[in-house]
């Protein structure tokens, strides 16, 4: 066993290599160990230094497309990583997509039960609940609200839970596999097919994807885009070869397939429309749209900041 002394000067020496670093994005591996730490001295995943617990359950999708089993843990977002945020381009939603998963990539470590863990095996729908869960790790003290306006003079703060991030319907869920952790779909063909919750992962190799055939001036199948976030089951391995035999298997598709397909794909779009809920001084329950004062690099960036510090 390592002197205590010994360990806290690991420690830290760790957090101030790390600390405000924005250089290139961090491993897929979520196992990474404090150096100086022997393997009876490890924290457990659980419990590593400067993280939090979520709750799977607690997750917009409850966890239920996730391996049995699956833990997420999160940290504040650093001064250099906030810095970064700042630069954000809200009014290109690729760059703003890139943002997000630049937050999430650094905060999030998760844990399953396959080969190794990454950021990349989040769901899309889980993406953004985790974001805020981050800012309000950060600014745990409260010193940056976040709002928004409910009315012509009336803003409102608010925080993770208060959004409605999803509701799966039940003619969504009769499809849902526990044993799987996706929808599985038997045809009348007897043609068994597995259908996921898009994750970061494949989304952002298919933008990748996307991008470089349209900037190289390449033919792609624009038919297959909408359908390939639900049948790419996972982003390991994933290539242009890999690809386009998920693309060439699409062409024998039967009309049943590509039927029930196009309604779960819409069914899941319809889900997908986060609002916020709240509750008037007359305790009646109402929604309003997800827009944040300030924009979304309000998540980050404190509000009236200089109006703030004129006070002190």
């Amino acid at each position: 066993m390592q002197d205590n002394k010994d360990i806290e000067k690991n420690l830290e020496n760790y957090v101030k290599e790390n600390e405000n670093q924005i250089g290139s994005p961090l491993s897929d591996t979520s196992g990474a160990r404090i150096p100086g730490l022997k393997s009876d001295d490890e924290i457990s995943f659980a419990n590593r230094l400067g993280y939090q617990k979520i709750p799977i359950q607690d997750l917009p999708t409850q966890g239920k497309f996730y391996p049995e089993g699956t833990e997420i843990i999160i940290r504040a977002a650093n001064a250099g990583e906030i810095r970064h945020w700042s630069t954000l381009n809200d009014q290109d939603l690729s760059s703003m997509d890139d943002m997000l998963n630049y937050i999430i990539e650094r905060c999030v470590s998760i844990k399953t039960s396959g080969p190794y863990s990454s950021w990349k095996d989040i769901k899309e729908v889980d993406r953004f609940y985790l974001l805020l869960a981050i800012r309000e790790y950060t600014f745990i003290k409260g010193e940056n609200k976040l709002q928004v306006k409910v009315s012509e003079t009336k803003k409102i703060d608010v925080n993770k839970n208060m959004i409605d991030y999803v509701n799966f319907t039940d003619d969504l869920m009769q499809f849902y596999s526990e044993q799987d952790r996706c929808f599985v779909l038997q045809f009348s063909s007897g043609k068994i097919m597995k259908v996921n919750i898009p994750s970061v992962g494949v989304t952002s190799w298919l933008k990748s994807y996307f991008q470089r055939k349209q900037q190289m001036q390449q033919p792609y199948d624009t038919d297959f885009i909408g359908y390939a976030p639900f049948v790419i089951q996972d982003w390991r391995g994933l290539n242009d070869n890999v690809y386009e035999k998920y693309v060439l298997d699409s062409n024998a598709w039967t009309t049943e397939e590509i039927s029930c397909l196009t309604e779960i794909k819409d069914l899941f779009k319809e889900t997908v429309d986060p609002v916020i809920k709240y509750t008037d001084d007359g305790g009646m329950e109402h929604t309003a749209p997800l827009n944040f004062s300030g924009g979304i690099k309000a998540i980050f960036i404190i509000s009236g900041a200089l109006r703030k510090l004129g006070k002190n």
